[in-house]
């Protein structure tokens, strides 16, 4: 079974974090911000996505059944935590959630968010959430500015760091404008493969100092770049005797041949060896011929030939007619006596 992928990329709204994910292998979107639209430009299918508007809706879309599709995109995450918190109020008409009692809303809204966002990390699929991100400005105590790049306030500082705990991958995306050869300013996107000291976030599991600090932000290259392998391993099939409906006689296949009840078999694998087990063979004895006995008065007569032995060939039979004569000789040479 190949490893499955679980991230969370951020960043600035139009950076291309949807249109990297709808580049994962057989994805289904559960959208937020009815954007989704944009990305069949891009090869995106209608069907292959449900815009949700509540928590509760959320909450339905987590429990469908994804058979069909290898990777689960929610964008974007932080809409469905604030919808919690609506439900929440809501059903205890309240305006806030402080307003139930010192950490009690909190801890409520919080623990169901995470419980069922963990619920959907455990699912043998590759997960993506996305998340706006934002650019906050800090003065040190010397006044100098800096530029901290964290995924969207609306959720707690507390909360993405429970969903970092679950996640391998917690990653920026952004653009930056880059001069061509003709002086001609283009945008590029990159993924901030390794987080830097002014960016939330984590990788895990590699190297740091092999690998380059950004990439473009482009699916294949995230993989390639980590050396992931996504193939799948053959599953076995089963397949009962019933389901089979003939099996051609061949060389190969005896024809006292028994069809097992259930077999395993992998994918292109030539069934017809599994399919059937032979039953050994036995071997028929030869059969027994006598030696040819010589005039000699002191041997005694044989024991009359058995049933096997009169059916043998015609030439086994003309030995026994000799044998017969030479018994009637003997016989009459005791006689003589």
């Amino acid at each position: 079974m190949s490893k499955k992928i679980k991230m969370c990329i951020y960043g600035e709204p139009g950076t291309g974090k949807s249109v990297f994910a709808s580049k994962a292998p057989k994805p289904f979107f559960i959208t937020t911000d009815g954007n989704y639209s944009w990305l069949e430009d891009f090869g995106a299918k209608p069907e292959d996505h449900i815009q949700v508007s509540s928590w509760s809706e959320a909450k339905k879309a987590f429990a469908m059944d994804f058979s069909n599709y290898d990777t689960i995109v929610v964008d974007l995450v932080e809409d469905l935590f604030k919808w919690k918190e609506l439900e929440y109020c809501t059903k205890n008409k309240i305006d806030h959630v402080s307003d139930v009692g010192y950490g009690k809303g909190y801890d409520i809204t919080r623990n169901e968010f995470f419980i069922e966002l963990s619920k959907l990390i455990g699912l043998d699929k590759h997960i993506i959430f996305i998340s706006h991100g934002l650019n906050i400005v800090e003065k040190d105590r010397r006044g100098v500015e800096h530029v901290k790049h964290v995924p969207s306030s609306r959720i707690p500082d507390k909360v993405w760091d429970m969903l970092e705990g679950r996640l391998r991958y917690f990653l920026r995306c952004y653009v930056k404008a880059v001069e061509t050869e003709d002086k001609r300013l283009v945008k590029k996107r990159y993924l901030s493969l390794v987080p830097k000291e002014n960016e939330f976030g984590i990788i895990r599991g590699v190297d740091e100092n092999k690998l380059p600090t950004d990439i473009d932000l482009d699916w294949n290259t995230f993989i390639e770049t980590l050396g992931i392998d996504l193939k799948e391993e053959p599953k076995a099939v089963k397949v009962k005797k019933e389901e089979i409906v003939k099996i051609e006689e061949t060389n190969d296949v005896p024809k006292n041949a028994e069809v097992v009840d259930v077999v395993e078999i992998t994918e292109n694998k030539d069934i017809t060896s599994d399919l059937v087990k032979s039953e050994p063979v036995e071997e028929k004895e030869k059969p027994v011929v006598e030696e040819e006995i010589t005039q000699n008065p002191e041997l005694t007569p044989c024991d009359e030939p058995d049933d096997e032995v009169k059916q043998t060939d015609e030439k086994t039979m003309s030995n026994l007619d000799k044998i017969a004569e030479i018994k009637a000789r003997l016989a009459k040479l005791k006689g003589d006596k």
